[in-house]
C-alpha cells in the first residue's frame, strides 16, 4: 500500500511512519519541515504547508491508495484541508484527541461528544471525516521515547520544582494514556481493519491518575517523590486557561472498538515509562 502521511515530522507522526515503513509499506512523508535528514528512513520525503489544502490535495497522486493525518490538528482550518482530501476519493484516517469526549467517567467510541475549548472545532471536523466515509483516531495523552508535550510538562515540573506537580484540585485529574509505539501499531491496524465511518480511541490506560504521573516524572528525575495541586486558575495565568482546563481535565476513555479489531498493546505503562522508562536521564 503506498501511504501519503502528513505531520511525518512530528511526534505521532514519525512513530506511525517508522510502523507503516517496517510493516512493507510506501510511504510518502509530508510536513512543513519533511527532507532527507528529518524523517523516518525509508520513507520519502515532501515539503508541503499543511495549511495549503489545495497543495496537500495536489500530493494525492494517481499512486496513492491512503492518507493518514497524523498532524497537530489546525482548529477551523483544517475544515477546508478535510474537505479537499474528501474530494480525492482516497480512504482518510484522521486524527483527533480525547479531550473532544469533554469530562467523562467512562466513554466508548460511541459516547457523544462534548469538546473543551481548546479543541472546540474537532467536533466539526470530525462530522465532516466521518460523512466523507473516513476513520477518526482520538489518541490519550501519548507518552513514551522520552517525548510528548504533556510527559514533557511533568518532566520540566519536577526538575525546576524539585518535586512533582498537577493542575486541579486535591483529587487529581484521570488521564486516559497511550505508548506512541502502541498507537502506531493502531494506525497501521486501522488502515486496513477499520470500517469506513468510525471512530477508534487510541488508549490502553483508560484513567491514570495525573498525581500518580507527576510522582512518577519526579521519582525519574531524582527529586522528592511528591506531588502537589496546582489549582486551575492559578496554571490559566501561565498556561492559559484553555490549556490549564485541558490539565485539569477528568476522564475515563475505554477503546473497545480498537481492542475488537485486534489491537493488543503491551508496552509499558506511562508510570513506569515516567518513573523507569525512556525519560529517566541518560547516566
Amino acid at each position: 500500500m503506498n501511504v501519503l502521511v502528513l505531520g511525518a515530522t512530528g511526534y505521532i507522526g514519525a512513530a506511525v511512519t517508522e510502523r507503516l515503513v517496517a510493516a512493507g509499506h510506501r510511504v510518502t512523508a509530508a510536513s512543513r519541515s519533511a527532507g532527507p535528514a528529518t524523517v523516518p528512513a525509508g520513507a520519502t520525503p515532501v515539503a508541503v504547508d499543511l495549511t495549503d489544502p489545495a497543495a496537500v490535495a495536489a500530493l494525492v497522486t494517481d499512486d496513492v491508495d491512503t492518507v493518514v493525518h497524523a498532524a497537530a490538528p489546525l482548529g477551523d482550518a483544517d475544515l477546508p484541508l478535510v474537505e479537499a482530501l474528501a474530494g480525492t476519493g482516497r480512504p482518510l484516517l484522521w486524527t483527533s484527541g480525547i479531550w473532544v469526549l469533554g469530562r467523562t467517567g467512562g466513554a466508548d467510541e460511541d459516547a457523544p461528544v462534548a469538546p473543551i475549548a481548546i479543541v472546540g472545532p474537532r467536533r466539526r471536523v470530525e462530522e465532516n471525516v466521518l460523512a466523507a466515509g473516513g476513520v477518526v483516531l482520538r489518541p490519550g495523552v501519548v507518552h513514551g521515547r522520552g517525548g510528548g508535550s504533556i510527559p514533557g510538562l511533568l518532566v520540566a515540573w519536577a526538575q525546576q520544582l524539585g518535586h512533582g506537580r498537577w493542575v486541579g484540585g486535591d483529587e487529581s485529574p484521570r488521564w486516559p494514556m497511550v505508548h506512541v509505539d502502541d498507537l502506531a501499531d493502531l494506525y497501521l491496524l486501522a488502515l486496513t481493519a477499520a470500517r469506513p465511518g468510525t471512530v477508534l480511541h487510541g488508549v490502553t490506560e483508560p484513567g491514570v491518575r495525573a498525581g500518580e504521573l507527576a510522582r512518577a516524572a519526579a521519582r525519574g528525575q531524582g527529586a522528592e517523590a511528591t506531588a502537589v495541586a496546582w489549582p486551575e486558575a492559578d496554571a490559566a495565568t501561565e498556561l492559559g486557561a484553555p490549556f490549564a482546563e485541558a490539565l485539569g481535565l477528568d476522564q475515563v476513555v475505554t477503546a473497545d472498538r480498537a481492542r475488537a479489531l485486534g489491537w493488543s498493546p503491551g508496552r509499558p505503562g506511562a508510570a513506569d515509562d515516567l518513573a523507569t522508562g525512556s525519560y529517566v536521564p541518560a547516566g
